[in-house]
């Protein structure tokens, strides 16, 4: 559409141009042939020209897309009182120097003003809002969204390894919202030294990554401020009450301040573990083991879902990867612990270690 009118716009010039210039001739032939090859050559100019003109729109259209609207609005403001100062400084040129000279000085002098203009506001738009009392960053909605939109992630939510698989399940079939905070508290924990909480925050990352390039549901990253609280915890609960939207959550202790206050909270983990298939007495996998357990011999390792393995008589096993046989279940509030044992080569291994002695323990006794 817009290459059609470009075109028949330079058409139209082009056939005015060529009609005047027609009529100044003596010759009638001129004066008809004229403005028939006007029209012609505005027709293929035309559309050459509102095609480049299309392109480079397409390419300032494909730039401004990722800078926000303060930052065009303090920018175009910029342009006008740089401009505006420029004018303003050129004015004496006018006076000292000829036409052509104060034309290309003052241009000079314009085209300097409005890129200066244009960089200082932006480099401070965020500081020019403040100034006029308005904020940079997106309000709380004014209007709660409907009960359809979506749900909000805390941090336990994202770091779950269940999430993913109910995203894909189709059980969480609602946009995902994640607040600027819960990221920040995400990055912290995914920047700490090599732990397990470390390696969930990188996983859970990824996932959101993945899920917000070609994921099932759409992520979206929310900039609204609570000024109001410091804890996440209680910024998650008053967020989740504006917009009257679920919170997912893996956090018990946050699921029920949250439905006390008339927040709906869907606990990802008890679903997950609802869904799937509980663990039986002689099944076999293979974990690693990433801390001792309470009791003495025992080591702890996690499964894919968040699902906590305690692994008897592996103590001396932390940070290996083992096989391991599950041995009874116990339900719990955050999900179900399973007790397990080690199992085929990874038990004989264990049993011939713990059968030959230590050579102080080989010596006879005195």
């Amino acid at each position: 559409m817009f290459v059609e009118v470009s075109r028949l716009l330079v058409v139209v010039t082009f056939m005015l141009t060529g009609l005047a210039v027609g009529r100044s001739a003596d010759s009638t032939a001129a004066a008809t042939l004229a403005p028939v090859l006007g029209t012609l050559l505005g027709y293929v100019a035309g559309g050459v020209l509102g095609r480049l003109i299309d392109r480079a729109l397409g390419v300032v259209e494909a730039k401004v897309e990722h800078v926000s609207g303060a930052r065009l609005l303090t920018g175009a403001l910029g342009a006008l009182a740089g401009g505006a100062a420029g004018v303003v400084l050129a004015v004496p040129f006018v006076f000292l120097l000829p036409v052509v000279q104060a034309v290309l000085v003052g241009s000079l002098l314009v085209w300097t003003g409005i890129t200066l203009g244009v960089r200082v506001a932006v480099a401070k738009s965020e500081d020019l809002f403040a100034m006029a009392g308005l904020s940079t960053r997106p309000l709380v909605r004014s209007s709660p969204y409907a009960k359809g939109d979506g749900h909000i992630l805390d941090t336990s939510a994202v770091m779950d390894g269940s999430l993913g698989s109910l995203v894909r399940a189709g059980l969480v079939d609602q946009d995902l919202f994640v607040p600027r905070f819960v990221l920040d508290e995400l990055q912290g924990f995914a920047d700490a030294h090599e732990t397990v909480q470390a390696r969930r925050a990188r996983a859970g990352l990824e996932l959101l990554g993945t899920l917000q390039q070609d994921g099932p549901v759409h992520v979206k990253v929310l900039d609204d401020e609570v000024p109001e609280h410091a804890e996440v915890d209680a910024k998650l609960v008053a967020l989740a009450r504006r917009l009257e939207i679920r919170l997912l959550t893996c956090d018990v202790n946050l699921q029920r301040v949250a439905e006390l206050q008339g927040v709906r909270v869907i606990n990802v983990r008890r679903l997950a573990a609802d869904l799937r298939p509980g663990h039986v007495a002689g099944e076999t996998f293979t974990i690693e083991l990433v801390r001792p357990g309470k009791e003495a011999g025992q080591g702890v390792g996690y499964l894919d879902d968040g699902s906590m393995v305690v692994v008897n008589g592996a103590a001396e096993r932390i940070g290996e990867t083992v096989t391991a046989e599950v041995t009874s279940t116990l339900p719990t509030s955050v999900g179900t612990l399973v007790f397990a044992r080690l199992s085929g080569a990874d038990a004989d291994t264990d049993a011939s270690s713990a059968a030959t002695p230590s050579r102080l323990g080989g010596l006879p006794s005195a």
